[in-house]
């Protein structure tokens, strides 16, 4: 099954879907903010960059994919990214769930050389505090939903990462 996995990481369409998960989940995000009139938050919003950075590596993945080192580098990127992300998810959820107290503050406050709420407000730019996510199919919150989510893209990339490891 490892040998199955790294073939699969050393191929294009691999890489690829990354790229278009990435890019559907930020969909979902626009979608939720602009359609639903769902705000986001500051969770939310550390959520939707870290999906950028998804995005960027894996497009890194796909430029180095036919190197040992470049496998290695690409799955240890999105193993953080996917725990970044099992992070934040666990903190909305908390949040949500009232077992977390405040966490989410209302701006980001990143420094002026990566203030992409400035940059991008109508994509970046939380316009509330933390309490509820929307629901989804089947009464799932959208917190409840990116925590499992995340839990599975988490174990995915452990396997990326022995994969990688793994025979030349």
């Amino acid at each position: 099954m490892i040998q199955k996995l790294k073939q699969l990481m050393q191929g294009k369409l691999f890489w690829i879907a990354l790229i278009v998960l990435g890019v559907m989940l930020e969909g979902v995000a626009v979608f939720y903010q602009y359609v639903m009139e769902e705000a986001p938050c500051i969770l939310c919003i550390h959520f939707r960059l870290l999906v950028v950075l998804l995005i960027l590596f894996a497009c890194l993945g796909l430029l180095l994919r036919s190197t040992k080192g470049g496998l290695i580098a690409s799955a240890s990127a999105l193993l953080l990214v996917f725990i970044g992300m099992l992070e934040r998810s666990y903190q909305l959820l908390g949040t949500e769930l009232g077992f977390i107290k405040g966490e989410c503050a209302a701006t980001l406050n990143f420094p002026d050389w990566i203030a992409v709420d400035k940059w991008m407000p109508s994509f970046f730019e939380p316009w509330t505090s933390c309490s509820y996510t929307p629901k989804l199919l089947f009464n799932i919150t959208m917190a409840e939903a990116l925590m499992v989510f995340s839990v599975m893209m988490v174990l995915f990339a452990i396997g990326m990462l022995i994969a990688s490891f793994r025979g030349e």
